[in-house]
Parts: C-alpha cells; sequence; structure tokens
C-alpha cells in the first residue's frame, strides 16, 4: 500500500511537472473589418467553437482613429496613435524605436521562438524590422493567406503567429458593412471557414500534446454606408475572442481594447510587462504573468 502511494505521488509531480513543461503558443488572427453584430449573426461555426470554450468581448473598442494602419499598428504594438505615431495608413514616421511591434519583445525574451507574420494587406510590415519576424509574407486572396498558414504550423516550428485576412474588408467597401448585406454576410462566414482551416492545423501537429495554444481572434475596426474612420461607435466598436488552457471562460466584463492583443500575446508567452515599455494595452481574458 505504501508503494502504491508513493507510486501515485511520483506520478502526479510528474504529470505536474509536464504540464508546466508545455511550449507556450500564440496564433492571432485578424479579421479586417468585421462588425461584432455582423460575425454574431452569421453563421460562423469556428468561431463559435472559440468563443464558447474561451473568453470574449463583442463591445471592445479600436482606435478613435478607425483606420486600418493605425489599428494593426496599435494592436500590435501594444499603444495608441498617440505614441506608435501611425495616424494614415501610408504609415508615415511610426515611432518603432519606442514603441516596436511586440515580436521585438518576444525576440527579445527568446530568439530561439519563431515569429510569422503572414497578411493579405502588406502595408502592415511597414513596422517589422529586420530580426523580428522569421517569416514575412503578404498573398491575395484570404484562402492563400490561411493556406500558408496552415502549412507553417502543421510543418514548421511555430511559436507566435500574426494573421490578417482583407476580404471581409473589401466586401463591406464594396457592398456595406451591414446586416443586410449578403455579400458581407457571406464573406465573414468565408472568414470563419478560413479560421477553421488554421486551426484544424494546429490539431495535426505531432508535437501538439506537449503545446498549449492559444487562439486569439479579434478585428481592426467596423465599418458603416461602405467606409470606415470616424470616431463612431459603428467604426470604432470591435470583438475579442480568446481560447486556450490559460483563458478566464466568459464574457470579459471590464472594457476591452484593441492594444490589449499585443499585451495579452506576450503575457501568454511568459513575458513579464514592463513598466518601461510605456504600453497601453493590459492583459485580457487570461492569467497575467505579472
Amino acid at each position: 500500500m505504501k508503494k502504491f502511494f508513493v507510486f501515485c505521488s511520483v506520478l502526479l509531480v510528474s504529470c505536474c511537472l509536464m504540464a508546466q513543461t508545455k511550449e507556450k503558443k500564440v496564433l492571432i488572427i485578424g479579421i479586417d473589418g468585421c462588425k461584432p453584430d455582423v460575425l454574431l449573426y452569421a453563421n460562423t461555426p469556428h468561431i463559435d467553437r472559440l468563443v464558447k470554450g474561451g473568453a470574449y468581448s463583442f463591445n471592445a473598442k479600436t482606435d478613435p482613429i478607425s483606420s486600418s494602419g493605425i489599428c494593426w499598428t496599435g494592436m500590435l504594438t501594444g499603444v495608441w496613435h498617440e505614441k506608435h505615431n501611425v495616424t494614415t495608413n501610408s504609415y508615415k514616421n511610426p515611432n518603432i524605436e519606442n514603441y516596436p511591434h511586440f515580436f521585438n519583445r518576444i525576440k527579445e525574451h527568446n530568439d530561439k521562438l519563431k515569429t510569422y507574420s503572414v497578411v493579405n494587406w502588406a502595408p502592415i510590415h511597414k513596422i517589422i524590422r529586420k530580426g523580428e519576424a522569421d517569416i514575412v509574407e503578404s498573398y491575395k486572396p484570404d484562402e492563400k493567406v490561411a493556406n500558408r498558414v496552415a502549412e507553417l504550423i502543421e510543418k514548421k516550428r511555430s511559436d507566435v503567429i500574426f494573421v490578417q485576412l482583407d476580404d471581409v474588408d473589401h466586401a463591406g467597401h464594396a457592398h456595406n458593412y451591414s446586416l443586410q448585406s449578403e455579400q458581407y454576410v457571406q464573406s465573414v462566414e468565408k472568414a470563419d471557414s478560413l479560421v477553421g482551416v488554421m486551426v484544424s492545423a494546429i490539431k495535426r501537429r505531432k508535437d501538439v500534446e506537449q503545446e498549449d495554444w492559444h487562439i486569439i481572434v479579434t478585428t481592426d475596426h467596423g465599418g458603416s454606408n461602405f467606409g470606415h474612420g470616424k470616431d463612431i461607435p459603428t467604426h470604432t466598436t470591435i470583438f475579442y475572442v480568446i481560447n486556450g488552457p490559460d483563458v478566464q471562460k466568459g464574457e470579459i466584463l471590464e472594457p476591452v481594447n484593441v492594444v490589449d492583443v499585443a499585451v495579452t500575446a506576450l503575457s501568454v508567452m511568459g513575458l513579464e510587462i514592463k513598466e518601461a515599455w510605456n504600453l497601453d494595452g493590459e492583459v485580457k481574458g487570461v492569467n497575467s504573468n505579472e
């Protein structure tokens, strides 16, 4: 009986150690111009599963200058435009020396970690400097983006991946950002299917049992009347979903902002959020390392 007790104790300790040593991974999927109300209305089974098992907000906020360049930069640096200095889609004079892409923080923490950025809208990459990302690629349409990401996930060492899908925003500009727009709703449903392609690739990884994957799905801005860019709720209200083993499941009742995405990803990867970084974002939906 004593030997059995010792065996069980050793087994329990071993299991705890194995759980603690699982490699942390982050996949961020940004769906450009995807309005929360339309996401909730559309048939999106893949994102719905992430919501059901994760933490979420459908009343999050993006930058008051609700244009893509400004909002993606806020998401990826963890600070508002007053600090990162991107105020148009031309990306003039970004302040990436003081407020770099969050990949920079990842590489400083552990330069062995693999960081990939695969997007449809290539200007996003203007804030990535040499050495901050192991793969920087852009493809059109979104299906090629998703297939490439799935390939990377399944076949290569992957630690932190940022993905941007752009076709929903194109549909909004062409057909209106509206529940009444069949083409816009269909574009959201197509994006959901591509989320499914990428998430399924994680399950096919040979070492997935030794990994803890956190998946964030979000957007940069909303829209109305075939456009966006204004400081009005239909343009600045976004959604935020995070799914993974460390999430605090359910609706996030505190305010969530676009700048929280990078900070949350850094925390998931085990980084302490340093005061010297002067970030505006906070960790949302998961237990913080602070």
